[in-house]
């Protein structure tokens, strides 16, 4: 998975950069030039900035449906190629309340009237569904959690509880879209299991989400030398 995001990441950067090394082959009527253009914003995508990512991203996105992965290979590189750049930065640095704990409202069973959206203590962990684990899970490492219904409800918890960093679940085209919308926090993403279909009864790795957390929470027994601060933050 690693290897074709990576792959594609670059594929996106090669296409992007054409545009303006065809402007400089113009102005130049010099190949050296057009060639030079592409490597060298092949090269500043190794840091693969925010602001790269999205270009690779909306350059792939209309190629979708012939680069595979179920026509999610742009959310895909996205995912992938964010949450490494994530718990590479950040892993190990941040106290556990300032994580958020995004979570679709998918995975709440389709029947159940239980209202958890705003207020996801709401469930009683009957076990039809992930959410009574994920809440265990929130409150065994400290992590906050909230539940979203959408982009628009996502962005408006991330402003809110002012995370230091988001371990967001959610479908691949959701996911990749909001990774790229919460900058400039950032975000380690957890695709949830879709068994009966997309934005219903989907589920997810608990023990993946665990893994997630704890590669990004500040242990004092690791005495790291520079844990980020509780002012450290991402908002004026």
């Amino acid at each position: 998975m690693r290897n074709s995001s990576l792959m594609h990441y670059h594929l996106g950067l090669t296409i992007f950069s054409l545009f303006p090394g065809v402007f400089v082959f113009l102005i130049t009527h010099h190949w050296y030039w057009l060639v030079m253009t592409v490597v060298l914003v092949n090269i500043l995508g190794l840091f693969r900035t925010s602001i790269f990512l999205s270009l690779a991203f909306h350059v792939l996105k209309p190629m979708a449906g012939i680069l595979g992965g179920e026509g999610f290979a742009a959310e895909e590189m996205v995912i992938t190629l964010g949450s490494k750049k994530t718990l590479q930065k950040l892993g190990g640095s941040i106290p556990a309340e300032r994580i958020l704990l995004l979570l679709p409202h998918c995975l709440q069973r389709h029947d159940c009237d239980r209202r958890i959206t705003f207020n996801p203590y709401n469930c009683i962990r009957c076990g039809g569904c992930p959410v009574g684990s994920l809440l265990d899970l929130a409150e065994r490492t400290g992590v906050k959690i909230a539940i979203a219904t959408g982009g628009t409800l996502a962005r408006r918890h991330i402003k809110d509880l002012r995370p230091l960093a988001v371990v967001a679940v959610a479908c691949p085209r959701d996911l990749g879209q909001g990774m790229l919308d919460a900058h400039p926090v950032p975000v380690a993403g957890v695709e949830n299991a879709r068994p009966a279909g997309d934005c219903i009864d989907t589920t997810v790795d608990v023990c993946a989400v665990e893994e997630t957390i704890n590669r990004l929470t500040y242990h004092v027994e690791k005495n790291l030398e520079n844990p980020l601060r509780e002012d450290d933050s991402f908002f004026p």
